[in-house]
């Protein structure tokens, strides 16, 4: 076992891969992270077009968009240093995926410029907050001696919900003939990232939480 000495246990919470993925600890935050993604495969790939054919921007106005989201994604990268270690990062994360979800339904239902808006700055967000979280979250929970093998299983999780989330997007809008129903379906899937991660209880109890706060 990889695990540190009696005495350093609750410093230093190390797994071996394979003790990692005997607990539920290690299936929730994979999930969390899977259906984070299905989110942001969904938007990287089709969001220009929604707004270009399904809400009549200009391609000029989807890249402004998006500019704003990576801005706002960078915000978020600078919040979640500051707020990464005071707070419980699953909880951190499970809020991430309702912004995630909020924003995705904004721009799926925009009516109006501002709503278009408020999906990049939420999304962006979200996506800044989360991204250095998964990461963190998995060293915290299973310590670092095993963190690359641990992360390369829990990607195989996470890729299908990379690649899942465009193909669902794309195939309901060739069927339906818009992204409302793509995005809606992708949504919905996506939220239940957020009950993944607030699920994602550190597998070692509260004492661990503490002796890593």
């Amino acid at each position: 076992s990889a695990r540190a000495p009696a005495g350093e246990a609750r410093a230093l919470p190390d797994y071996t891969a394979g003790e990692a993925l005997r607990t539920s600890a290690f299936w929730f935050i994979s999930l969390g992270h899977g259906a984070a993604l299905l989110a942001v495969g969904a938007v990287n790939v089709h969001a220009i077009t929604h707004m270009k054919e399904g809400l009549g921007y200009s391609i000029a106005t989807a890249s402004l968009v998006i500019g704003i989201m990576t801005f706002s994604q960078f915000a978020g990268i600078l919040l979640a240093g500051a707020i990464g270690d005071r707070f419980q990062k699953r909880l951190l994360s499970a809020g991430c995926m309702v912004l995630h979800v909020a924003g995705l339904l904004f721009l799926t239902y925009a009516v109006s410029f501002a709503m278009v808006i408020a999906f990049a700055v939420l999304h962006g967000l979200a996506w800044g907050v989360r991204g250095p979280l998964m990461g963190a979250i998995r060293a915290d929970y299973f310590g670092r001696s095993s963190i690359g093998l641990i992360m390369g299983f829990s990607s195989l999780v996470t890729f299908v919900g990379q690649v899942s989330g465009p193909i669902i997007a794309g195939l309901l809008a060739d069927a339906t003939g818009d992204y409302r129903a793509g995005f809606t379906v992708v949504a919905v899937l996506s939220a239940f990232g957020s009950a993944f991660f607030f699920l994602a209880r550190h597998p070692r109890g509260a004492v661990a939480l503490q002796s890593n706060a």
